[in-house]
Order: structure tokens, then sequence, then C-alpha cells
């Protein structure tokens, strides 16, 4: 009996073995059109930022040099020490007069010229202010169309141009104001003329040898100096956008762009890689201070809100591009995608599928992908509740599906 039972046994096992070895390796065996994932994800939305990581040392913004002239007489004293913070007005050294007469006549000479600058300058600002007035703002009365953006851009360059143009007056009337005080000066006939600082900022160095210039003053308006290699120089745009981050300050501070040279640092030379000098303006009000080293991120290009999957999700077949979606009748499908921008292994969509659709993240791994074909992901048992168990295990089909499952390969 024992016997006739293992003889039974075993040939029930085998049996079993060869029927299912036959279903799989049948052609159109519904098992082997089977496909079993267990990676898959929805289609989102994501920022992308494309950056350029540089190294860059903080510096003034500009620089103005304080020179002496000994046909106003001889040097008597510095009035400041280097690192004092001046404004426009304060005392920087003194003169001791000579020839009063000759220096009165000089100190007038240079009113009159910078006087003569300034006629011009306002001159060429009435001449802006005509050109921006005929630009046209919009199109009639009712319906205001925006601007052109050459039009904009016309307008933007006048307006930063007219500026530009009255901080120049400003600064020479600065300048005639500390003149005609060292004039005021020779009529009380004083033996000492007192130098006047015409700029706000901090003086950065004295020559104590009396050469020019006597003193430099730095603008207190800090900037972020770095280079950039020749590809890097075609890349990077001036009015980039950048993030400035350093190990002196937390967080990080946003700046622009300001500046890109077009003439290499150093002197070019075939041994040797050029690179071109650029500067980003700190728009954050910030404790940098000259000398200080900082990381800058420029933001090479940017999209907002757009649909995003990862770069190994997309499958590429000569000049297009697809991906791999699970549909709502238990197949997948291979969708064609259009696709934009990648940052870290992410990938933009700009066409072909919507927000919400499942994807496969990982369609290399699998060997057989074909449209159509019915796929199984893994039972998440938190979910499963007893009363639809049991009415799933009364389902003709369930030991079918349950067989499938079991033999199912890759």
């Amino acid at each position: 009996m024992r016997k006739r039972t293992y003889i039974l046994v075993t040939i029930s096992i085998l049996l079993f073995i060869g029927v299912n070895v036959f279903l799989i390796e049948k052609e159109n065996s519904r098992v082997d059109r089977l496909l079993h994932t267990d990676l898959w994800k929805s289609v989102t939305q994501s920022n992308l930022t494309k950056t350029l990581a540089k190294e860059g040392v903080v510096t003034s913004e500009e620089e103005t040099p304080i020179y002496f002239n000994d046909e106003f007489g001889t040097f008597a004293e510095f009035l400041v020490k280097e690192g004092d913070e001046v404004e426009v007005g304060t005392p920087l050294f003194q003169y001791e007069a000579t020839d009063l007469e000759a220096q009165r006549n000089q100190l007038e000479s240079d009113i009159d010229q910078l006087e003569d600058e300034i006629d011009s300058i306002e001159d060429h600002i009435d001449d802006l202010e005509d050109l921006e007035r005929s630009v046209p703002s919009v199109s009639n009365e009712e319906e205001k169309i925006p601007l052109e953006a050459s039009a904009m851009e016309t307008e933007f360059s006048i307006e930063k141009e007219i500026a530009s143009k009255e901080f120049e007056v400003s600064r020479l009337e600065n300048q005639i104001d500390n003149l005609e005080r060292q004039v005021s000066d020779l009529d009380s006939y004083e033996s000492s003329l007192t130098v006047q600082s015409s700029v706000a900022g901090i003086v950065k160095n004295l020559s104590h040898e009396i050469d020019n210039p006597l003193i430099t003053i730095a603008s207190a308006t800090p900037v972020v100096n770095g280079d950039l290699t020749e590809t890097e120089s075609l890349e990077v745009e001036e009015k980039m956008q950048a993030r400035i981050r350093s190990k002196n300050e937390s967080g990080t501070l946003k700046g622009e762009i300001s500046q890109i040279s077009s003439f290499p640092k150093q002197d070019p030379a075939v041994e040797k890689e050029s690179s071109y000098p650029f500067t980003v303006t700190i728009q954050d009000e910030s404790k940098l201070l000259p000398g200080h080293h900082v990381e800058v991120s420029i933001i090479l290009e940017e999209v907002k809100n757009v649909l995003a999957v990862p770069e190994i999700s997309i499958e590429k077949l000569g000049d297009k591009e697809y991906i791999w979606v699970l549909t709502d009748k238990g197949t997948v499908k291979r969708k064609e995608v259009k696709t934009g921008l990648v940052v870290e292994g992410k990938q933009q969509i700009t066409s072909g599928v919507e927000k919400g659709e499942h994807y496969i993240v990982n369609p290399s791994d699998y060997h057989y992908l074909t449209n159509d074909v019915r796929f199984i992901t893994p039972l998440n048992w938190s979910k499963v509740e007893w009363k639809d168990w049991k009415k799933q295990l009364k389902e003709p089909f369930v030991m079918e599906n349950l067989l499938m499952g079991i033999l199912e390969r890759k």
C-alpha cells in the first residue's frame, strides 16, 4: 500500500510539473505574457534647475582713486586711516599752500572744466528723455496691449543710461563743491587746504610715500568675482540669477551676473586655457567683507511645475523616446514622449503623458516588455480586508491565476 501511494504521489508531482512546463513554453501562453513589476510611480510635477558651480571671492564694487596735485602746495597730513568709513565731504588730507593766487586760478579752472562736463552730460540726458518719450507704451487707450519685448528692453536701457548719467552729474557736483570749499579757504587766506571725499566708502589704501593715487576709496557695496572657462563663458550670460553661499553666513544670498569680461584674465597663450572674469552683484543684505571666499551657483536654466520622471524611465529607440505606462485595463503601454531639461537624473517631459499616470521606473530591467501585456504588482496586505479576500476565493478562476503567479518567470 505504501509503495503504491509513493508511486501515485510521484506520478502526480511529475504530471503537475510537466503540465505547467508545457503551459509556460506554449506559444502565446498567458503565463509568459504576464509582467510582474514592483517598482512603479506616478508622474508628478517638479521644479528643475540646471546650475553651474563656481568659486568666488568678495571684493568692492568700485574703487575711487584720490590724487595729490603738487601745484596746490606741499602735502601736510592724512586726516583718515586705512579701514575708515567715509561719506561725501569727509576730510581726507591737507595741503600746505604755497602760491595762493596760482592755486586759486587752478581751482577755478578745474571748476569750469567740471561745469562744462555737467552741461554736456545734462544735454545728453535731455536727448535720452526725448528718446524715452518716443518709445510707444500702449497701442490705444481702450485695449492696452503689452509692449513688445524689444520696446521694453529699449526703454529699460534708456532708463538705465539716464540713471547712470544722473549719478555722474551728482559725482561731478560733489567735486565742484569740494573745489569751491578750497577756493573759499584761499579767500580766507588760510595757509592749508583740506581735500574732502567726493564719494562714500571705505579707505582701502594710503600712499605714505606720497605717490599717486594718494588715497584709494573702495565702495561699501560688495560684489563677488570669479573666473569662467572658455566653454563656460559661452554658457553664462549677463542678468542670469545666481545663489551665493558662504561658510561665514548661514543661508543663501541672491545675486545676478552683472558683468562678464570679453577678454581673458591673462594674455592668451597656446599652451594654456584662457579664463574670463565675471562679477555677481549681491542682491540681499549681507555681512560679507572683501576677501571672503564663497561658492556661487549660476542658474543656467530653470523650469517650474513641469512633469518629470527619473531619467532611467525613458526608453530611447533611434531618435524617439518612450515611457511605459500602466493602464487602468491592467496592461502596459508604450507611449512616445517629448523631453526637455535633464537635471541630476530627473527628466522633464513636455508632452506624451499626463500628471498622475503610472509608469514603470526601470523598463530596462524587463527584457520582454510589449504593448498590452498584463501586469501584476505586489500585494499590499495592509489594504486587504478579509471580506474581500473571502469573496475572491469563491471565484472559479482563482486557481488559474494562482498557478500563473507561482510559475511567472522573467
